[in-house]
Formats: C-alpha cells, sequence, structure tokens
C-alpha cells in the first residue's frame, strides 16, 4: 500500500534512524509484544539496521523514540485504522492492533536514505480503510504452491494492507488438503497431473501452521472447497461420488460433477467440510458453485430421481438444492458461504456471500442482482481483479483478457446508481491469481505491480485516490519491493 498524498499532513524536517537505538520491550505493555518483534524485524529488513528489543531500563536517549497507544476496538470506530505521526523528537503511533500493524508497515515504507542514512520525513497520517475485505485468492489447484510460498506471501500481505487469504484447495487438478477421513484424496487427488509444479498437498498440520501464521499477521484464511463442478480429483480418488462411477477428463469444463441424486455424495461432503471446518477458524467457507454442466445430471437416475423427490423444476434447481443442503450443514457448525456468482442461480438465503466475477461477459448484473435480494457482495471483476490476466495478448489470453495498471487502477465496483444501503452491501474486494498457466516462481511478478492498484483501491475511497499520484509512487517503489525480494513484472503493454 502507498501512502497517499492526500492522507499526509506534512511537516518540516526529518528524523534519523540511529544504529545505536534499541527498542524497549516495555512498548509492549502498549500492544502485542509480535508487534514489537514485527518493528524490529521490518526496520532490519529494510535497512539492515538491528535494533536490539531490550527488557533492561534504556535511557531516553538509547530508546528509539516512539510512543505506541492502544485503541480499543470500540464497534467500527478504530477498527484497522492508526493515527501515524512523526516529528524531530520522536514518533507517536495509535490504533487498535490490526491498526497498529498497519503503522509499522506505513512507518518502514516511508523510510529513505537521506544524507546517506536512513530517516523518516516529518508528517501526519490518519489512516482508515475503505473496505472491511482486501483479500487474495490463490489457486493452489492447478499448479501447487509451496507452504513456504503461502507463508512468504502473508508475511507480504500487511504490507498491501490486505486481510483476507482465499485458497483455492481442490479443483479438477488437483486436490491440496488432507482428509484423514479419505486419504485417497491426497494418495490419488493429489497426482491428477503429472506436470512440472502440479502434485503436492498440505498436510492438516501444515494448513494449522498456514492459518496461525497469518492471524499473527491478522489475516484471516478462507478455505474453498468446490461443490458441485471443478471436482474431477475428488472423483478420480473416489470414482462413485460421479453419476456412472466413470470418470473421464474432457476438454472445456469438467462434464464429471458430484452426483446430487445418492446420499453417500451428501455423507462425503459434510466429512470433508468437518474437518475443513475443525482446521479453518473463519466464520465463512467458499464452496465454488461455478462452472458446473448438468450433462451427467441429465442422464442420470439417482438424480432425476432426487428432482422427483424433492419437487425439483430441473438441474439447476438441484444444484441450488445441494448448495442449500450443504449451507445448511455448514451453518450447524457456525458458518456461513461463500460463493461464485453462479450460486444466485438458485436463489440462496440472504447470508450467501456472493463472489461477482464475470464482468468481462455480464458486467456488473450479478453485482447489482446480489445486493438487491439482500446479499453481501466480494467484488472480483475478472477485466480488472484476476491477475493472472498478463499485460499483453499471449498464447492463451486474447486482448480481451489483459489487464494493465491504468486498467486496473480505474475500477469503480460502486455503480452511482447504486442506493446506500446497496453500497453497504459490498463488503470489499477480493484480487485473484489462477494457475492454469502460472507456477508459483511466475506469481509475484503476474501480482507486481498491480496488485499496488487492487490494494489502494481496497484501502481507499475514491475521493481520497490520485491516479498521478499513484502512478509515481507505484514506480518509485520498485526498489522497495526488489529489496523484498519481489520482481516487479511489465504494467503496460509497451514495456
Amino acid at each position: 500500500m502507498i501512502p497517499s498524498a492526500r492522507t499526509l499532513k506534512n511537516a518540516d524536517g526529518w528524523l534519523h534512524l540511529q544504529q545505536s537505538y534499541v527498542i524497549p520491550d516495555s512498548l509492549s505493555q502498549e500492544c502485542d509484544l509480535n508487534l514489537v518483534q514485527h518493528l524490529r524485524d521490518r526496520i532490519r529488513q529494510r535497512c539492515s539496521v538491528e535494533l536490539p528489543v531490550c527488557s533492561k531500563n534504556v535511557s531516553d536517549a538509547d530508546a528509539l523514540p516512539i510512543s505506541i497507544i492502544h485503541k480499543q476496538n470500540e464497534g467500527n470506530k478504530y477498527s484497522e485504522s492508526y493515527q501515524l505521526s512523526i516529528q524531530n523528537d520522536g514518533i507517536t503511533l495509535s490504533g487498535d492492533n490490526t491498526g497498529l500493524l498497519y503503522g509499522i508497515e506505513a512507518l518502514v515504507q516511508l523510510l529513505e536514505q537521506k544524507d546517506e542514512q536512513w530517516a523518516w520525513p516529518c508528517l501526519e497520517i490518519n489512516d482508515s480503510p475503505a473496505f472491511k475485505w482486501r483479500g487474495l485468492m490463490l489457486d493452489c489447484s492447478r499448479h501447487f504452491l509451496t507452504k513456504e510460498f503461502l507463508l512468504q506471501t502473508i508475511d507480504r500481505m500487511p504490507r498491501l494492507r490486505m486481510n483476507r487469504l482465499h485458497l483455492h484447495l481442490n479443483d479438477d487438478h488437483g486436490w491440496r488438503m488432507e482428509i484423514k477421513a479419505f486419504p485417497e484424496l491426497t494418495n490419488r487427488g493429489a497426482c491428477v497431473e503429472q506436470g512440472d509444479q502440479q502434485q503436492g498437498f498440505y498436510s492438516q498440520d501444515d494448513l494449522r501452521d498456514i492459518v496461525h501464521y497469518a492471524q499473527q499477521r491478522h489475516i484471516m484464511v478462507i478455505p474453498e472447497i468446490e461443490i458441485p463442478g471443478h471436482a474431477y480429483a475428488a472423483m478420480h480418488s473416489y470414482p462413485d461420488l460421479c453419476c456412472n462411477g466413470k470418470p473421464q477428463r474432457n476438454q472445456g469444463h469438467q462434464k464429471d460433477i458430484y452426483c446430487a441424486g445418492k446420499d453417500a455424495t451428501f455423507t462425503f461432503l459434510e466429512k470433508v467440510l468437518t474437518e475443513v471446518v475443525d482446521i479453518f477458524p473463519a466464520p465463512c467457507i467458499h464452496i465454488g458453485g461455478d462452472e458446473a454442466p448438468k450433462d451427467r445430471w441429465r442422464e442420470c437416475p439417482d438424480c432425476q430421481q432426487r428432482i422427483q423427490d424433492e419437487g425439483l423444476a430441473d438441474e439447476e434447481a438441484l444444484q441450488a438444492y445441494m448448495i442449500r443442503r450443504t449451507a445448511t450443514f455448514l451453518s450447524q457448525h457456525g458458518k456461513r458461504i461463500i460463493g461464485w456468482e453462479e450460486v444466485l442461480d438458485g436463489g440462496p438465503e440472504t447470508d450467501t456471500v456472493v463472489q461477482w466475477w464475470r464482468t468481462r461477459t455480464h458486467g456488473d448484473a450479478a453485482l447489482r442482482a446480489a445486493l438487491q435480494r439482500g446479499h453481501q457482495v466480494i467484488a472480483s471483476p475478472n477485466s480488472y481483479c484476476y491477475l493472472s490476466f498478463p499485460v499483453s495478448p499471449d498464447q492463451h489470453f486474447t486482448v480481451e483478457r489483459t489487464s494493465t495498471l491504468e486498467k486496473v487502477y480505474s475500477l469503480d465496483i460502486c455503480p452511482s446508481d447504486l442506493s446506500e444501503q446497496e453500497r453497504q452491501g459490498i463488503l470489499g474486494i477480493e484480487c485473484c491469481v489462477w494457475t492454469e498457466h502460472l507456477t508459483e516462481d511466475q506469481i509475484d511478478s503476474m501480482l507486481f505491480p498491480r496488485v499496488l492498484a487492487l490494494a489502494e483501491i481496497m484501502w481507499r475511497n475514491p475521493q481520497q485516490r490520485d491516479a498521478d499520484v499513484f502512478f509515481k509512487k507505484a514506480l518509485a517503489l520498485q526498489n522497495y519491493w526488489e529489496s523484498a525480494g519481489i520482481s516487479y513484472g511489465p504494467w503496460t503493454a509497451e514495456n
């Protein structure tokens, strides 16, 4: 995230970072000790300056001149906001726990070299988020993403003020989460493809580590288990989950999907989701619900019998039945469901969160329909938020499926004719990285610098944004991000 000029009140002068400073651990009385350690680690990473955290009495002359004020989160009054004042004689940082984390990130980002010494410009920032949901989705199924890569990504997310990590854990290409009740999901389902980086899975201990690491950085991890389509890896592991017991791969969207007519399918899904719920404390579970051809259901006597027994109109209504049944099961475990926008076709309960994505082909129809029906919406319009789309056309993507930095920054998810109540239904924004054509080592250069544009839009209201300031700072920050091991990819069709 880039501190915007409109959030800064400039003052004269600089505050220099002395290498002799120590960080008094008395700061932890005002904020979590992890934040004190985080301050030390981030200064070291940024400047190669090691400031020890000292538990002994520290003189004013030796101590890093920073005062931290923890504000209790009373409702939403201070939620994730922070106030940062840098003066010639010291720093004052205030906010709730998350706000303090973001304030530390801003403090480190503002460091620059002045007269061959690291220093902060004197200024004041009063910062708060525009949206509650500021997310990143990573597709771990098409190409497996290692635990180390996920932890590294989580470590960077607070610098972008992002607070949701959505993991796409299964698809036709691979099942990535250990399920103790069904070991073949990882014995076979994690090895569907034979390509480089297309095999692997996370143990439940791995996932607990990932969730814990994210919690320390105030990030919620959202698991996605796709229902009823995008599930070939599960059927490859347990063939009876599909209608005819003989799943086959095909071009395009997979025609073999979970059989909605068999009670055993729901038993399987409920056992899987019970283990998912046990690992992920997030209040929402993503259940997919997109791109599920109904060819097999039309031919399946079990599915046709289910349609008759439940008095359903057709196969589309059968998918709605399946999703409602899954939602009911998860609600008994205190969880809401998130579904891609196609779940609207079945008229889900209003507590279903809808993820809008098909802007390239459907515009904002799903956004409007979801808000009008009283759903909360996560905005991921693919023309802007799918950062697996390249900047320029290539062998996989036509020009209509490209997005430059300028295009991404032009995203507006709040049409002017929405009512205030409808606007309140937009939870936030999530950018997505699908890995059909990407391996782990290519993801950072697809994200950067375009993810900076989405981070800015997630955090700042339109009246706080300035395109000229953003583009200047986004490109100027290349050295900052490269020092963190990230190489910028292209951002215009010309570079």
